[in-house]
């Protein structure tokens, strides 16, 4: 069975003809993003990269808690950047929500977003129970 998360706090995204997130019986994928659903633009609060790493992360987050899972459930994660000059500061502010570790596989890419988004990420979290 599949269940498509749209958690409202985290706004409608189905105009945008998505989901925040789908679970299946074992797998949890979450899509973060630093979107004002309002005006189709960066959060306001999503001033540094770092504050925009924390906020797809709390998304993804609030996303997993509809399954009862939280980031220490992450297994892997794709991370998008839209410039690489973003990497450094990145890595830091993806390190502090995980830390102390273990860390979740990443694969990170540098692309163009939509928007003005810097940063997007995709979470694959498992269910162990």
């Amino acid at each position: 069975m599949i269940n498509y998360l749209n958690p409202p706090e985290l706004g409608d995204y189905s105009g945008s003809g998505l989901s925040s997130g789908t679970a299946t019986d074992r797998f949890v994928y979450a899509a973060g993003l630093a979107l004002d659903q309002n005006t189709m633009k960066r959060r306001e609060d999503a001033q540094s990269i770092t504050d925009e790493v924390r906020i797809c992360l709390e998304n993804i987050g609030i996303i997993l808690a509809q399954e009862g899972l939280s980031l220490r459930d992450v297994v892997k994660t794709t991370c998008y950047m839209r410039d690489d000059a973003y990497r450094g500061e990145f890595i830091e502010a993806y390190k502090a929500v995980f830390d102390p570790g273990p860390y979740p596989a990443r694969c990170s890419f540098v692309l163009g977003l939509a928007s003005d988004l810097r940063i997007q990420i995709e979470a694959v979290a498992a269910k162990t129970a």
